[in-house]
């Protein structure tokens, strides 16, 4: 997919607890997308962590719900948050393909990343759009698209035909008021982008999906059989039949434990599913098994290391 040219017009520097914050505009005249908070270590970056929040989701908000930005700077990475697309936006997983490829190289350049230490990853759809990235990257074998070395997502879909059907079946009970506004948008969303169901059109439904179970080695996941992938989830059945009225089909848990069992068919010894059964918390300390903070960001820059640096 081809770059876009952006303009890097402004960039703010503060200090946040200990560390130095950039945040960088990159489209002139716009606040609301194409735009990033970058993380910078005391030192010399051990590594770049890109961390890509939830749909409409901004740096800001990601800083809430997870202390995983903090912790991996003050353990050496540089971390970037973007902020991709704004709401309005229709197509947002091309625009965040387009957007990566350009941004990548960029952050690589600028904060003078060392090679092979690239991590990419995020929550809800974002960690969808860090997959779906990854999996281009090594599909296309451009050089001009940075590979990641390390891939993750926090509970996202990864099967848009699984999510289809999921915002059908959330509309037609008409039982939770937030989940049928988010069905009813995402719907309008997908006649849009695909034209239709998955079972008239299933052809796009494949392309867009991350993990595709009805094909092959699992559509686009093939690409990542090399890769070390970790898919965090909450899986916490009770709470979606109580709150949501939902079943395990319907859960995002369906995609990412599917994914991972077809990764290690494929002999990729790095894929592992994550279960972080009751850990699911929004910033008010309410329960919710699809929020960020289901990650445990110490454990989670051990692994980072251990993969990268072998220790």
């Amino acid at each position: 997919m081809r770059n876009i040219i952006c303009l890097l017009l402004s960039s703010i520097s503060f200090s946040v607890t200990a560390q130095k914050t950039e945040m960088v505009y990159r489209i002139k005249g716009d606040s609301t997308q194409n735009y990033y908070q970058a993380l910078l270590p005391e030192g010399p970056s051990k590594g770049l962590l890109v961390v890509i929040g939830g749909f409409c989701n901004t740096p800001g908000n990601v800083m809430k719900e997870t202390q995983l930005p903090v912790t991996a700077c003050n353990n050496g990475y540089t971390v970037v948050i973007p902020c991709l697309y704004n709401c309005d936006s229709i197509n947002v997983n091309a625009l965040a393909q387009q957007r990566l490829e350009s941004l990548i190289p960029e952050l690589v350049k600028k904060y003078n990343i060392p090679a092979g230490k690239f991590i990419i990853g995020g929550q809800s759809m974002g960690g969808h759009q860090a997959l779906y990235y990854a999996e281009q990257a090594y599909k296309l074998n451009n050089k001009s698209i940075i590979k990641p070395d390390l891939v993750f997502g926090v509970d996202p879909p990864l099967n848009m035909k699984r999510l289809w059907h999921s915002f059908m079946y959330t509309k037609k009970i008409n039982f939770s008021e937030v989940a049928v506004a988010e069905a009813t948008d995402q719907l309008r969303r997908f006649a849009l982008l695909y034209g239709g169901s998955p079972e008239k059109n299933p052809k796009k439904y494949e392309a867009a999906s991350s993990f595709y179970p009805d094909a092959a080695e699992g559509g686009n996941a093939k690409y990542l059989k090399h890769v070390p992938v970790r898919l965090y989830c909450d899986p916490d059945i009770s709470w979606i039949i109580e709150q949501r009225r939902g079943s395990a089909e319907y859960m995002n848990m369906a995609d990412l434990s599917g994914c991972i069992s077809q990764l290690k068919l494929l002999g990729n010894t790095g894929a592992e599913f994550v279960n972080c059964l009751g850990k699911g918390f929004k910033p008010d300390g309410s329960r919710h098994p699809h929020f960020f903070s289901m990650l445990d960001p110490g454990e989670f820059v051990s692994w980072a290391n251990r993969m990268l640096y072998k220790n």
